[in-house]
């Protein structure tokens, strides 16, 4: 207690008494001068604590960095080595016009087109080497289909067991004139990386740097 009052962490306490701080703030944590104690302790550390987690950030953000710049060296000198690759084109094509853009984290695509979406799983499996147990799918489907036969449609003919299937949206079936409704509903598979949404986006980039020039 008197410790305590000298001002004294529980932490500081610990280390000359070898009381533990649950222990102690089951003494003091009621004690209205140790709430004081408390305050002043916060204000005199909270400068360094403030320091310490900016520096923490800026160390996380330039290993970030250095990470992202990483992905992006080796993204160059796979796409030289891919560029003639049917599988690797077609894919960043079907992603340039299809795939989800924003965000880092995530390669996600979302169809009704089964063969787009199972070229989209080879170029998954084949190019990006992601194993096929890594990959998940999504339906989207109107409510009046037959959940369970357009599930089990899609689980066979892209080859993913069903437990690789997250929960199915149901929509609803109205559509605007003129526009078919899509027998299967939607199909959005995925896989978390990174790494290669980095390396797919820098690979449009570098397709469009290469093939988008006017012609004279």
């Amino acid at each position: 207690m008197e410790l305590r009052k000298n001002g004294n962490s529980y932490s500081e306490i610990k280390a000359e008494l070898g009381v533990a701080k649950s222990t102690l703030s089951d003494w003091f944590n009621k004690k209205p001068w140790s709430d004081l104690v408390k305050r002043s302790l916060n204000d005199k550390y909270l400068p360094k604590n403030r320091n310490r987690i900016v520096l923490m950030n800026k160390s996380r953000a330039l290993k970030k960095i250095k990470r992202d710049n990483r992905y992006l060296i080796e993204a160059n000198v796979q796409y030289n080595k891919m560029k003639k690759v049917p599988l690797f084109i077609a894919g960043l094509m079907i992603y340039w016009g299809e795939g989800e853009k924003f965000g880092t984290g995530r390669i996600a695509i979302i169809n009704t087109d089964a063969k787009m979406i199972q070229i989209m799983m080879n170029f998954i499996i084949l190019i990006l080497k992601v194993p096929k147990d890594k990959i998940r799918a999504g339906l989207f489907v109107y409510e009046d289909l037959d959940v369970i036969s357009v599930q089990k449609y899609w689980s066979d003919t892209l080859g993913l067991p069903s437990n690789q299937f997250i929960k199915t949206h149901i929509l609803a079936s109205k559509i605007r004139p003129g526009k078919k409704k899509s027998a299967y509903g939607m199909c959005n598979i995925y896989v978390c990386s990174t790494e290669l949404k980095l390396k797919i986006m820098k690979w449009i980039e570098l397709f469009t740097l290469e093939y988008s020039k006017k012609l004279i």
